[in-house]
């Protein structure tokens, strides 16, 4: 029977010395009877890592000398005493470090002793990352069960609150880095960017009012909606989002859709096709950036426009008129649709008159919005979000609608939209280290 042995070695700067030497694991080498059998365990494996992690932390902590001198009595040099133990915890293992205290003799000051006070928090990066991460797509309890599979136990520090504290705090620091990580990703000028600027209502627990209004926004070039064939469906190679929840007038989501902007190449020459709803709200983002572009193309989204019209229940004479009333639109025709909703509305019955006259108060808000959809799509142009994704449903509803028993407010609501936006654009790979590195920082 053959036998295995993990070793932990601690070497000179050559490895010719070793200084340490210690056995993390060792078992014998036997034929496997089944797939249970057939390598480490699940269990062994994260035994292994709690190990191997142990040693090196073990030999990283030595390192973590306190000052030389007390920084208020200068030629007071800093004198051992003692020993503390602190927490550190990693992805799937948790730790017990010991570190030096130090102490001057003068005025009894100490040096930081503990993981906290030497790397500002117990956390690993990584287990920041993934904790943010989880709790942006799941609930915090879901992601609280998630940790507790992938760790094989029930660790406290991933607790849902827990997670719910990591998450705002990395999620509030990307607001504040988008300006900085301007550079980090470079582009060439863009010829042409779309834009899809669109908002989701969500259950509020203000009292007296039911929901409130979070806006999102997607920008690319359209070189980057690509087939992806054999599905039906297009996909964006490259994108930019940008998202918010504030009650701001729209300032944030502004600045954040510009930031996006800039990032995917936006410059005086470049010219916007944008893509909305037809809400108020989401065009006055769309025209703050005419002032920087070449020239903005403003298309109501026929997704939209189609579904308003397909939501309206009519009789099955009327039907037909309505249908036609639909192609007029297709084609641009968006006077001819105005003139036969007002014979529409005429024939019909008075109870269906408020939804119809609805309509056409939605045509005539957006009229100047309203293009020939059957010429771009002959042209292969974009004419509607519907045909790259709904940004609403991959920044919003996947995350804050999928239990309708949740209520949020907007300070909850905002650092989950800013992560969330984050990880779908080109810049989450980027600027997480920066962002948990801030998080540490502030707290």
């Amino acid at each position: 029977m053959r036998k295995y042995r993990v070793v932990f070695e601690c070497c000179d700067e050559d490895y010719k010395n070793t200084i340490s030497r210690t056995v993390v694991m060792e078992g014998d080498i036997t034929k496997p009877k089944d797939l249970f059998s057939f390598g480490y365990s699940y269990q062994e494996q994260i035994g292994l890592i709690q190990n191997l992690q142990d040693n090196l932390l073990k030999r990283q902590s030595e390192l973590l000398a306190a000052e030389d001198h007390c920084p208020h009595c200068k030629d007071n040099r800093m004198v051992k005493n003692g020993k503390r133990m602190s927490d550190y915890h990693d992805v799937l293992t948790d730790h017990k470090i010991s570190l030096n205290r130090y102490r001057c003799k003068k005025c009894n000051y100490e040096s930081g002793s503990t993981v906290l006070k030497v790397i500002g928090t117990t956390l690993s990066g990584d287990l920041i990352r993934i904790q943010a991460e989880l709790g942006s797509n799941y609930s915090y309890r879901e992601s609280q069960e998630l940790f507790a599979k992938f760790s094989s136990t029930e660790r406290f520090i991933n607790n849902h609150d827990r997670i719910k504290h990591t998450l705002e705090n990395v999620g509030m620091q990307l607001d504040k880095i988008q300006e900085e990580t301007k550079e980090l990703l470079k582009t060439g000028p863009a010829k042409e960017l779309i834009v899809n600027v669109d908002g989701g209502h969500i259950k509020t627990t203000e009292e007296g009012k039911r929901s409130f209004e979070a806006m999102t926004s997607v920008i690319y070039r359209p070189e980057a909606l690509v087939s992806n064939e054999p599905n039906t469906r297009n996909v964006i190679t490259s994108k930019h989002c940008a998202a918010s929840a504030r009650a701001d007038n729209n300032e944030q989501i502004i600045t954040n859709t510009i930031l996006a902007a800039l990032k995917q190449g936006l410059s005086t020459d470049t010219k916007i096709t944008a893509l909305c709803d037809g809400a108020a709200n989401c065009w006055s983002v769309v025209e703050a950036l005419r002032p920087i572009s070449a020239s903005v193309l403003c298309i109501l989204d026929w997704f939209h426009l189609g579904m308003k019209i397909q939501n309206i229940a009519l009789p099955e004479k009327s039907k037909a008129k309505l249908t036609r009333i639909k192609w007029h639109l297709w084609r641009g025709k968006a006077y001819n649709a105005i003139n036969r909703l007002n014979s529409l509305i005429d024939e019909v019955e008075v109870n269906y008159h408020d939804r119809l006259i609805k309509l056409k108060n939605y045509i005539e808000n957006n009229v100047d919005k309203i293009v020939n959809y059957r010429q771009r799509k002959k042209d292969k142009l974009v004419f509607t979000s519907n045909l790259a994704e709904s940004t609403v449903e991959s920044l919003i509803n996947q995350r804050c609608k999928g239990q309708q028993h949740m209520r949020w407010s907007r300070e909850g609501i905002e650092p989950i939209l800013q992560l969330r936006a984050a990880i779908a654009s080109n810049d989450w790979n980027n600027i997480w280290k920066m962002a948990v590195l801030n998080s540490v920082i502030k707290h």
